[in-house]
């Protein structure tokens, strides 16, 4: 039993049986090459022939084969991808979706007031396009640059700290005055404009709300008394002020190359001389960043009030007079403006009223005309020519208290008795000067033109019916007029 289960695992784990050690004075079988058989072996003439293997050592023989390096190495990377399937990839999918629920709680706790702000710096980045549903009105106000300002300086109020609120005000300052400067309340193009047109010098205060040193500039030079007398004494000096949730702030921070926050920085007109072959000449006038203060890093013995006056004070009084130059100019050349801005208007509206004086006269021209035409039509309505029940008899009471009755047919429409009463008052009834012309020249030269009547036609007795809205009606459907009646004429 031994030697078969010791012989079953040497043909497992090698290819064939070990040979017996070779001994020539064996008295066993003689196997030196070309011997034969002798003794027993020469007698077993079946050992010369293949023996069968038995079933047991085919299924050894098998088992070895399917466990040989290049199959075990195979099984093990099926196994492998395997494992990367239903284990690796879920965890790392579940890892991402974890992290991605925890951003967006961390974002809605500690950067919801912020939200907006952020999306708008990313748009001004170029990172896409992101939108967030609000109500209309804080999305108007969210877009609108003039809240955002009043925000902004809404914060830095809010900033202040009691110890700055109980100091004294400076010495150019009276009891009750604001610790800040004031702050322009507008959008920045609305104060580069007074840079631009009104020659004034314009401060920048540029703010990063996620920068750690966005304050000290604040603390040492915006609530610094000596900074904020220099708006008392001098109105031409402005300040604006924004952050960079503000896309006009971010703006300008990228025109001004501002690489490090806070930022306040001094605009104003500046202009240069160039020489020709006539002299020197004065180049057109450029808004100019003339002095900045950037980073808030200030060593601790430093001398603020000394830093606003080199700073500042010291470069206002150096553009100052070339300043003062230009705001004259631009003063002359904006009043020059208002003056032939009024000459136009003047003349426009002479020759607005030339024109209707023009326009009026042909048109009077006109109406005498188309009246000495007509005229002769209505003589006829003097008289009652047509029978009893075709024609209205009409009397009208004149202004000069007369009164004139005349016969219109009954299907004349009510405006030829406007017509009538424009007759009588311009006498042209009366008159025996006439126009003669073919009923094909009158159409051409009438067909735009139409009376206006500047009265009223109305019947004296009640129902009191005007009727200035009846024109279009013919005379025998208005019961004021026909048969029969009287009306009265009243100035519009």
């Amino acid at each position: 039993m031994a030697n078969n289960l010791s012989g079953w695992i040497n043909r497992i784990f090698r290819r064939s049986s070990p040979s017996p050690a070779y001994d020539p004075l064996s008295n066993g079988t003689n196997r030196m090459p070309g011997a034969f058989p002798t003794g027993s072996e020469g007698n077993n003439s079946t050992n010369l022939q293949p023996q069968p293997q038995s079933q047991f050592e085919e299924d050894t023989n098998h088992l070895r084969n399917n466990f040989n390096s290049h199959n075990i190495n195979i099984w093990f990377k099926k196994l492998l991808n395997w494992f990367n399937y239903l284990i690796i990839k879920p965890i790392i999918i579940l890892l991402v979706v974890s992290f991605r629920i925890l951003s967006k709680i961390l974002n809605v706790i500690y950067f919801k007031d912020n939200g907006d702000d952020l999306i708008l710096i990313n748009n001004h980045n170029g990172h896409g396009n992101h939108r967030r549903s609000g109500s209309h009105n804080n999305i108007h106000a969210i877009n609108d640059p003039i809240n955002r300002v009043n925000k902004f300086i809404q914060d830095l109020e809010d900033n202040l700290t009691p110890e700055q609120l109980s100091q004294s005000p400076s010495v150019n300052q009276s009891v009750g005055d604001s610790h800040l400067p004031p702050f322009y309340q507008g959008s920045y193009s609305q104060a580069l404009y007074m840079t631009t047109n009104r020659a004034k010098f314009l401060f920048i205060y540029l703010t990063n709300p996620y920068n750690e040193n966005s304050s000290i500039i604040f603390k040492k030079i915006i609530t610094n008394g000596n900074f904020i007398s220099m708006f008392q004494t001098d109105p031409d000096l402005l300040i604006w002020g924004g952050d960079l949730t503000n896309p006009e702030a971010y703006q300008l921070a990228n025109s001004l190359n501002v690489t490090k926050f806070p930022f306040l920085g001094l605009l104003c007109l500046t202009r240069s001389t160039t020489m020709t072959q006539s002299g020197p000449v004065k180049t057109s006038p450029k808004v100019s960043l003339v002095s900045k203060l950037q980073g808030g890093l200030f060593n601790e013995d430093m001398d603020i009030n000394q830093l606003i006056k080199s700073k500042f004070h010291k470069k206002i009084e150096k553009y100052a007079p070339e300043l003062s130059v230009i705001r004259n100019e631009l003063r002359d050349k904006f009043m020059s403006q208002v003056l032939i801005k009024q000459q136009e208007i003047n003349f426009n509206n002479s020759l607005r009223k030339d024109q209707l004086k023009k326009k009026e006269k042909l048109h009077r021209e006109l109406k005498k005309q188309y009246l000495l035409y007509i005229a002769p039509q209505f003589r006829s309505f003097e008289t009652n020519s047509g029978g009893q029940g075709d024609t209205a008899r009409i009397a009208i009471k004149l202004n000069n208290g007369k009164r004139v009755t005349y016969y219109f047919p009954k299907e004349n429409k009510v405006e030829d008795i406007f017509t009538m009463v424009e007759l009588i008052q311009e006498g042209y009834l009366e008159s025996n000067e006439t126009l003669l012309l073919t009923d094909l020249e009158a159409s051409q030269k009438f067909k735009d033109f139409k009376l206006e009547y500047k009265f009223k036609l109305l019947s004296p007795l009640p129902p009191r019916v005007i009727l200035n809205e009846l024109m279009d009606e013919q005379i025998k459907n208005v019961d004021t007029v026909y048969p029969s009646g009287l009306l009265v004429i009243e100035d519009l």
